[in-house]
């Protein structure tokens, strides 16, 4: 059997003010700094995943950003094709051209060189006649 006596009280009493001098000393510290770490974690965890999407938002950015990139260096590389075939035929139709003039100027001069050589021939075929008539008959003429 158990007695009741003063002492149940007295250890209730004891218990009582344990219980409210650890509650203010010892739980309720405990609690705030679970509650702190929490807030933090949290707070952390928010702020992870406010970086992921940025980062999302970045790598999104740069994908942009590259395509476009790739497409002004083509569209440059092909500006830059073109402008270079059309020079290069530029250039070769000028060499064509060039060519066709020193070709007619040649031909010019050749035209001009048979005639002045026809004019001395023309010029000089009696006395060339008279030399080989005179070479060929032994006398002369």
């Amino acid at each position: 059997m158990i007695d009741l006596n003063a002492t149940l009280l007295i250890q209730w009493g004891i218990f009582v003010s344990l219980m409210i001098f650890l509650n203010f000393f010892l739980f309720k510290p405990v609690l705030r700094i679970i509650d702190a770490r929490k807030a933090k974690v949290e707070g952390t965890f928010a702020s992870a995943q406010d970086m992921q999407e940025q980062a999302g938002k970045n790598q999104e950015d740069y994908r942009v950003r590259l395509t476009a990139a790739k497409e002004e260096l083509f569209a440059r590389t092909s500006a830059m094709r073109e402008s270079a075939g059309k020079e290069s035929r530029e250039l070769m139709d000028k060499a064509r051209e060039e060519a066709q003039a020193q070709v007619e100027s040649a031909r010019d001069r050749v035209r001009h060189d048979i005639e002045v050589v026809r004019k001395e021939l023309v010029a000089n075929v009696d006395g060339l006649a008279r030399e080989i008539a005179g070479k060929v008959l032994d006398k002369k003429i």
